[in-house]
């Protein structure tokens, strides 16, 4: 049985966005049925110098490399946007106007093209030139807890980059919306610009915890869970416990065999909540006992919400996700390969369209030839230093 045509096939897609939010969010777009033109610099996307990251956020693609700072190069450039559905770009505000290729320019050749940038902090406001990563936009979102005394030097609470990849999704997310409206009304769309911060998205996203703090109008209560956490276990190891209701507090120390803490005046998750240093004097050496593995399974028996603390090797191994279909072969390659969609996207997607990550410029010919250049011109355009790649 063939695969169903993705949602969005045919749909052409410029990206000059570097590292990973844009990226990422082509990908995704990719694997939907859009074809991605990556547009490089002549020496390439700075995230290449970490190839697996490179090669798992560009599958699918094709590259052309171009020197911006010529005006011809800006001339393919704009060439590419006369003909394209969207384009993205990941520059700090006012980048892609210098390089002859902003949003004003891109209307010029493109008036109902879907102009995507994602930047740090968006195109107005305080912040709007500042430089950042990951975890600026999530500490500014109070989206890292403060770290305990002694451990600051090398405190990372989390290797998953939220803010890059929220950005992500919230931008492909636009892109599908903005899409739809041009679906609905193919005449009267207009081009739009969708403004993507990190800093915002991160801020979205922890609307739930923050609402909770605002209301309780106190930080520490609102980061007061116990039975909510990391806790150390025998051998080195730890695990995560998610004991926040109290039918799950109950089976926790059923488990743990920890009477003393289904006392009255634990009944409750608000109880418990003023008497977090007392639960912890008392559940933490008590899981300390157990092993990691060991831990989890007697956990699992109770039917107590709790994980291994996996490091970055463990979830490709992990029989859950492989049963899933989320850890593939990848062949050639010979090590494993993460799904890039989860499984409930699946049948909007095309695997087969995730083709291995392109080398610098792999199809500047291909795509010059489509835009009508002659050999001869693109013959030309590689000997100036116009063009770059195979």
């Amino acid at each position: 049985m063939s695969a169903p045509t993705p949602p969005l096939a045919g749909l052409k897609v410029v990206d000059f966005s570097e590292q990973v939010p844009g990226p990422h969010a082509t990908r995704l777009l990719t694997a939907l049925g859009c074809d991605v033109i990556k547009v490089e610099r002549p020496s390439g996307d700075a995230i290449r110098l970490r190839e697996g990251i490179f090669n798992a956020e560009n599958r699918g693609k094709r590259s052309i490399a171009l020197d911006l700072k010529t005006p011809e190069a800006r001339g393919i450039a704009l060439d590419l946007i006369a003909q394209a559905d969207v384009l993205v770009e990941g520059f700090r505000p006012g980048v892609m106007e210098r390089l002859g290729v902003g949003f004003d320019a891109a209307l010029e050749v493109n008036p109902k093209i879907v102009y995507v940038s994602i930047s740090g902090y968006g195109s107005f406001g305080p912040y709007r030139d500042l430089p950042g990563h990951d975890f600026q936009y999530l500490a500014l979102a109070g989206a890292i807890p403060r770290p305990a005394e002694g451990t600051v030097a090398d405190y990372v609470p989390t290797t998953l980059p939220v803010a890059d990849l929220g950005s992500s999704l919230y931008a492909s997310l636009g892109i599908v919306l903005a899409l739809l409206q041009k679906q609905q009304d193919p005449t009267g769309f207009a081009g739009q610009h969708i403004d993507v911060a990190m800093a915002d998205c991160a801020l979205a996203m922890m609307e739930p915890r923050l609402a909770e703090s605002i209301h309780l109008m106190t930080n520490d209560a609102a980061m007061a869970r116990p039975g909510y956490g990391i806790y150390a276990t025998a051998g080195g190891g730890h695990v995560s416990i998610g004991a926040l209701e109290d039918h799950f507090w109950v089976r926790l120390t059923e488990a743990l065999d920890l009477p003393d803490l289904r006392s009255e005046e634990f009944g409750t998750f608000a109880q418990r909540r003023e008497r977090v240093g007392t639960i912890d004097a008392i559940l933490r050496p008590r899981v300390a006992r157990f092993g990691r593995d060991e831990l989890v399974e007697l956990l699992i028996a109770h039917d107590v919400p709790v994980a291994p603390l996996n490091d970055l090797l463990e979830p490709a191994k992990d029989p859950h996700f492989i049963a899933r279909g989320m850890v593939r072969d990848n062949g050639s390659e010979g090590t494993p390969r993460i799904a890039e969609w989860p499984l409930a996207l699946a049948p909007f997607t095309d695997e087969r369209l995730l083709t291995a990550a392109p080398t610098i410029g792999e199809q500047s010919r291909e795509i010059l030839r489509q835009l009508g250049r002659t050999p001869e011109e693109v013959d030309r355009l590689f000997a100036e230093g116009t063009v770059h790649g195979a």
